[in-house]
């Protein structure tokens, strides 16, 4: 026997409306590299790379401040690491700050490779903000956390909304950075078009019971 069902149209919008959860990942398959430029002198004033991106370097009060941005030569961090001679990097030396990554055009995903102050009094944080401000996700831990080694390190969501990705902590790094716009047709549709979708649906449905019917008539 064919069943038929239907969700209330107000049940479906509120589905739709419900915010993209995001997913803490380690690797972003077909994403998108977006090199540092670079550039082995402090900068001290956002700069503009890849596609569309603006960084910036600020202390944890929100005054623009001193970093490494695009360095290549050898710098090391305080558990022995040592970065240069090969991918672009950004680096904070002896200081707690703040790196943030603003895109013209949001993105869903991003993802680069990280080395922190591995110390039991440091504490290394990333997270993503929306075109409005407003915080989507937050991840922090300790830098001897044994479940966060350094490494790759980065936020997806479902949708395209990340508008700005930042950093803080104390003596790190960040290298290899990469984004993802996910697909638009992936967009959840309005309530509206919900309502067109789920009437087709009722119109299959009984399109197909008549068809059953005169079969076995």
């Amino acid at each position: 026997m064919l069943r038929s069902f239907c969700l209330p149209v107000a049940a479906v919008a509120m589905l739709a409306a419900t915010p993209a959860a995001a997913a803490v990942i380690t690797s972003l398959p077909g994403g998108v590299a977006q090199a540092f430029p670079v550039n082995n002198q402090f900068v001290r004033a956002p700069v503009r790379f890849g596609d569309g991106i603006t960084y910036k370097a600020t202390t944890l009060t929100g005054q623009q401040t001193s970093s490494s941005f695009g360095r290549t030569n050898d710098y090391s961090f305080p558990d022995g690491s040592n970065w240069g001679g090969g991918e672009p990097f950004a680096a904070i030396g002896l200081a707690h700050a703040i790196m943030s990554f603003t895109f013209d055009d949001p993105v869903s995903a991003v993802l680069a490779e990280f080395i922190w102050a591995r110390s039991e009094t440091s504490v290394f944080s990333f997270r993503a903000f929306d075109s409005d401000g407003d915080l989507l996700e937050s991840v922090s831990f300790t830098g001897l956390d044994p479940a966060h080694p350094k490494g790759f390190y980065g936020l997806q969501r479902k949708g395209n909304d990340i508008a700005r990705f930042e950093v803080e902590g104390y003596y790190y790094g960040v290298r290899n950075f990469s984004t993802l716009v996910g697909p638009e047709a992936g967009a959840v549709p309005e309530p509206a078009t919900w309502a067109l979708m789920i009437a087709g649906f009722g119109g299959a449905g009984a399109m197909l019971r008549r068809r059953r019917s005169a079969v076995f008539a």
